[in-house]
């Protein structure tokens, strides 16, 4: 092909591209601050880098929520949840505890395809323990200070949430009779584990399509079991039909990750192919046009395209009902225990 036609070909081509796109995305902070006047602020802890998010405006002391992510995620995950409680008035504060588990999908296991073993060792007795030792620390630190990114909280009205190992994290946290004890919990996507006997009221957040890429969990119904052994009147169970694990992380793509959450490989239950794969969720993915990385936890395609507006509007209804004085609202996806 003659130059002068591979020059026009490319220019035609890039020119179509350019038009027929989509637009690029925006960074998260930058929708958060512009579309739904949030603020949000990072800052260090004990080595850990925490996220606190609240209205942009409110004034303090703010009733706390303390959000913990899943298995290869940092303090940015979950952003759904996230600005849906910040937007009903609380602090929000995410944190990964364990460096750990927020390199889970660097880890060599995850490079030789071990996710079995991988979802062993973060749900194991080892890391579940230095997790919620760390978690402890972390809450602490925090409140020796009177403001925190100076926002006055308010840790007398205080919810403990997470997703995943963070959902058993916040389970946990009733075993321990020592320190700091929230007054609600919420627990996304738990794993198969009975609820401890101090555990606060819960709210216990799944689906019938919440499934396992991991091989720890043989039937999605197994997440309820911590709802099944809380104490009557202690418990709610929202199940949310037809929402894989992944889009129950509630994670957004920041700008950059768009292509990496084009995902390719099937459900690990179904066999179905779409996007996205979670820590203990949809089969084993990597990124188109690269090597596999295994079930990354929260894909950001799936959550953005999934509807959770009702589990987000109980979530914070909760959070009101607990710490604040509200009720819970009917809903046919709603159990009470």
């Amino acid at each position: 092909m003659p130059i002068r036609r591979r020059m026009l070909l490319l220019t035609t081509l890039t020119l179509a591209a350019c038009a027929g796109g989509p637009p690029a995305p925006k960074p998260w902070a930058e929708t958060a601050a512009h579309e739904l006047h949030l603020s949000l602020t990072s800052f260090e802890l004990q080595g850990r880098r925490l996220t606190v998010t609240r209205s942009i405006g409110a004034g303090g002391p703010l009733p706390v929520v303390v959000y913990l992510p899943g298995i290869g995620q940092g303090s940015e995950a979950g952003q759904r949840w996230v600005a849906a409680w910040a937007q009903a008035g609380y602090a929000v504060l995410a944190v990964q505890p364990l460096e750990d588990d927020a390199a889970a999908w660097r880890s060599a296991l995850a490079r030789s395809g071990e996710f079995r073993e991988l979802g062993e060792l973060h749900y194991g007795d080892a890391l579940r323990g230095a997790r919620l030792a760390a978690l402890r620390r972390l809450v602490a630190g925090l409140q020796a200070n009177a403001t925190v990114a100076g926002v006055a909280l308010d840790w007398q009205h205080a919810a403990l949430a997470g997703y995943e190992i963070g959902a058993q994290t916040a389970l946990d946290l009733g075993a321990d009779a020592t320190g700091w004890l929230p007054q609600a919990v919420i627990a996304i996507s738990p794993p198969p584990m009975d609820a401890a006997a101090a555990t606060p009221p819960a709210l216990l957040i799944t689906s019938d399509t919440d499934g396992d890429a991991l091989g720890l969990v043989t039937r999605p119904a197994e997440r309820r079991r911590a709802f099944d052994t809380l104490h009557p009147g202690a418990g709610w169970l929202l199940s949310l039909p037809g929402v894989s694990h992944a889009a129950l992380a509630g994670t957004l793509a920041p700008e950059g990750w768009h292509v990496q959450d084009q995902h390719r490989g099937g459900d690990a239950m179904t066999g179905s192919r779409h996007g996205g794969g979670g820590g203990v969720g949809q089969g084993s993915h990597g990124p188109a046009g690269g090597a596999p990385r295994g079930p990354r936890s929260g894909s950001a395609t799936e959550a953005a395209q999934v509807d959770l507006n009702e589990a987000m509007q109980l979530s914070a209804a909760f959070l009101d009902a607990r710490l604040r004085g509200g009720s819970m609202p009917a809903n046919p996806h709603l159990q009470a225990r």
